[in-house]
């Protein structure tokens, strides 16, 4: 989310009636008892506690509107989970920050997965380019199997990476 965009998201979760501590300790030990039909409710009470934490982990690489998303899920499934009897507002807002931290985990380990990637690819053709330099058409093509020994790589792994390029053929 945009900053206009979580502007009125918040603006949206304003107008649901707060929840006061009351009603959510209520609400929470007619959830520990097994009423189902209160996880709405306590979804939308937790609505600006999802924004804010949002908000706080905005800076760790994810969208906020991502890291929201994120936050709702966890809550929603704290909110389905049959253990631990000792539900609580501690446990509920720890489980939406796990939620938040275990995403932008995931993200970060695509991200380093993407960077290793790109950077076989990178040197997969500065290698091919460094060995083609200053020779004809013909004679500058290698097969899989010759630039495996030359680069010290798995033909497999070229295989990946020039199908990754769409140079496979």
């Amino acid at each position: 989310m945009h900053d206009d965009v979580y502007q009125m998201y918040l603006d949206e979760i304003a107008a649901i009636c707060p929840m006061d501590a009351a009603e959510e300790e209520q609400l929470i030990q007619k959830l520990k008892s097994g009423d189902t039909t209160v996880r709405s409710r306590l979804m939308e009470g937790y609505l600006p506690f999802i924004a804010e934490t949002a908000k706080s982990y905005a800076d760790q690489g994810l969208p906020i509107g991502d890291l929201v998303q994120e936050a709702n899920i966890s809550l929603l499934m704290a909110l389905g989970e049959e253990e631990p009897a000792q539900k609580d507002e501690t446990w509920l807002l720890g489980r939406i920050r796990a939620g938040i931290r275990h995403a932008i985990e995931e993200q970060t380990q695509r991200k380093f997965e993407d960077d290793y990637l790109v950077a076989k690819v990178e040197k997969l053709e500065a290698a091919v380019r460094e060995l083609t330099e200053d020779e004809d058409e013909e004679s500058s093509k290698f097969s899989v199997e010759e630039l495996a020994i030359i680069l010290d790589m798995d033909e497999e792994e070229i295989r990946d990476v020039l199908r990754l390029t769409g140079d496979d053929k």
